[in-house]
């Protein structure tokens, strides 16, 4: 069996800094490493082999220097290196790169490929999948855990969702993205890279994959970055220190109480009551795909459809809600659904009946809504920026090779009527404004950082129209089994007005405790990925880079050291408190109040103290 391992080798992202004053990014001297969710695609392979008849072969495209790290990956026992590296490649998006990855890999014909979840300077997650496209394979994204079943040629997985876990079988060849648990934190030794460094990493060039070099670099871009804009810190980092944890919590009150009022006055001054005009039957169509759970309709359809009608008055666009369900035949509940998606003020619903093309995640549901696109174009197609709208959106990219902007936090139509779409890098300190060569524009939107639609008063069910399910066409995801989480209230977290956040400060044994004064607040529960590495809390409920982006009215870091991996997912939040016994803990630069102290001891005043401010407000 033959494993391919996609690397790529990125900077470290928390070395970078920002001249904020001349909006400048200052790279010079900043390390590079094989970004962390490919080492565990390393690890994991590695630990596959079974006997010397097993290979596994590392493929980085980059410049030169991306050697050192598919040096580092003989280290950890990869049998082959190749680097792809060409002037023509620069400047690619992830469509050009994952034309470039995919015409490499298929020169390999590997049994399975293995990327990772996303790299940690774009943060995209959208490599992994078209590659499988344009390939023609099965992909599963998200995977924490894979057996392989020789005989059968096969393997299982579970795919880390947003509300639990999913099983999942698929044939080979395919390509996995791999997570959290999926291989080990190894890192080489010295005699280890002393050896590495003697073997030879092969050369590849775009001539040596195809004679077409306008598949890659600019030119095979769909995308490009109009321009940069850097995000300077605006949280007020007030200190609190060598006081009582009374003193210390009426101050935090206080604070809290008048940050608050500040918030809410300027959102009022924002705020616009006006009724938004509907453009039904409009020539600019902006499709949002919905998002369900067990309850109905996720948060964050709402807020994308919100998003929706506030560009209408520009676009003239009719808002359409494109519903994917495995159970249409269940007429109370896709009634029930409707009814919710009316809240959104949608001028029309797709349906898709999605009973025989398997899980959202797969190929058969991808095929149905590519043709759905193709057949009638859209101005563009909002994704939820969750585990199934990031996998949808990517493999219809590929398919019909269009531009996609994963992530986003915003939508703005320029001056020239293009559609602006604001992705954060780099941690969350940059914001790039990404505009699309290809119509339609395709974007996934994180949960929780958008302003839900207003119900309207005189809101009434409105047309439906069916999308005609794709014939099944290669070989796809199998479901076998899905798995839902009920406790730590994993699927409020994105839509919670206040958070409590629980890193490896509180210890093992103070999470219990945490979580009860949490409750006392009427807050949910959030944590680090650290804390859950070591098992104390479930990932699902992980906010960061790897993990959920949140933007509560109120957050209260407990013991949260505040690496930038975690902060990018808090930076919508109304107000960050904080409480960290190390005073040069990074968190109170993140946070607008913080105390200097024991957790344990100054946690239970400061619950006491602002819950009655969270209640003048009507929060928790």
């Amino acid at each position: 069996m033959k494993i391919a391992v996609c690397v790529k080798y990125v900077p470290v992202v928390s070395r970078i800094q920002f001249d904020y004053e001349n909006k400048v990014i200052q790279r010079e001297g900043v390390p590079s490493e094989i970004n962390p969710f490919d080492l565990l695609g390393i690890n994991m392979a590695v630990d596959l082999k079974d006997g010397d008849a097993d290979s596994v072969v590392a493929l980085s495209m980059g410049p030169p220097n991306a050697a050192e790290g598919l040096t580092q990956c003989y280290a950890l026992g990869a049998d082959r290196a190749v680097l792809l590296s060409d002037r023509a490649l620069a400047g690619s998006d992830t469509l050009a790169t994952a034309q470039a990855l995919s015409l490499a890999l298929q020169r390999e014909s590997p049994d399975l490929i293995v990327c990772g979840r996303n790299s940690s300077d774009a943060e995209t997650g959208q490599v992994g999948p078209e590659v499988a496209e344009l390939m023609g394979l099965p992909h599963v994204s998200n995977v924490r855990k894979l057996e392989i079943d020789r005989a059968a040629n096969r393997i299982t997985v579970e795919r880390a969702t947003d509300e639990g876990y999913q099983v999942l079988q698929c044939p080979l060849p395919a390509v996995v993205c791999v997570t959290e648990g999926a291989g080990q934190e190894r890192y080489p030794g010295r005699e280890e890279m002393a050896e590495a460094e003697t073997k030879t990493v092969e050369q590849l060039t775009c001539a040596d994959l195809t004679d077409d070099l306008s598949l890659f670099g600019l030119e095979g871009s769909p995308t490009w970055v109009e321009d940069i804009r850097l995000v300077e810190p605006d949280r007020l980092g007030v200190v609190i220190r060598d006081e009582t944890p009374e003193e210390a919590a009426r101050q935090i009150a206080e604070h809290l109480r008048e940050r608050l009022a500040s918030l809410a006055e300027a959102e009022g001054q924002d705020s616009d009551d006006a009724a938004l005009p509907h453009y039904a039957g409009g020539d600019r169509p902006i499709w949002v795909v919905a998002e369900l759970s067990e309850d109905g309709v996720r948060q964050v359809t709402l807020e994308m459809l919100g998003k929706a009608r506030a560009l209408t008055p520009i676009t003239q666009s009719e808002v359409v809600a494109v519903v994917i369900s495995d159970n249409p035949d269940d007429e109370g509940s896709r009634f029930a659904v409707m009814r919710q998606l009316m809240d959104g003020s949608p001028d029309r619903i797709l349906t898709l009946d999605a009973g025989g093309l398997g899980p959202v995640c797969g190929r058969g549901v991808a095929d149905s809504l590519a043709n759905a696109i193709a057949d009638n174009p859209p101005y563009a197609v909002l994704f939820a920026a969750t585990a199934d709208g990031r996998d949808l959106a990517a493999r219809i990219a590929a398919r019909l090779r269009l531009g996609l902007t994963g992530d986003a936090i915003d939508l703005e139509i320029n001056d020239a009527g293009q559609l602006v779409q604001l992705k954060p890098a780099l941690g969350g300190n940059v914001v790039a404004p990404i505009l699309s060569k290809t119509l339609p524009n395709l974007v996934t939107l994180r949960p929780g950082v958008l302003t839900p639609a207003a119900p309207e008063s005189d809101a009434k069910l409105v047309q439906m129209v069916a999308i005609p399910p794709a014939t099944p066409d290669g070989a796809d995801v199998t479901l076998v089994s899905e798995h839902f989480s009920e406790e730590h209230g994993a699927l409020e977290l994105t839509s919670a007005e206040v958070v409590v956040g629980v890193g490896m400060g509180v210890g093992e044994d103070g999470v219990a405790t945490a979580q009860q004064l949490a409750s006392s607040i009427g807050a949910s529960i959030c944590t680090t990925r650290n804390v859950v590495h070591s098992g104390w809390l479930p990932h699902h409920i992980q906010v960061g880079i790897s993990g959920r982006t949140i933007a509560p009215q109120v957050y209260l870091a407990v013991g949260i050291r505040g690496a930038f991996n975690h902060t990018v997912g808090i930076q919508k939040a109304g107000v960050i408190l904080a409480i960290n016994r190390n005073h040069r803990a990074a968190i109170f630069r993140a946070a607008d109040f913080g105390i200097v102290g024991d957790w344990s001891e100054y946690l239970p005043a400061v619950a006491e103290a602002i819950k009655p401010v969270l209640a003048e407000y009507g929060l928790g």
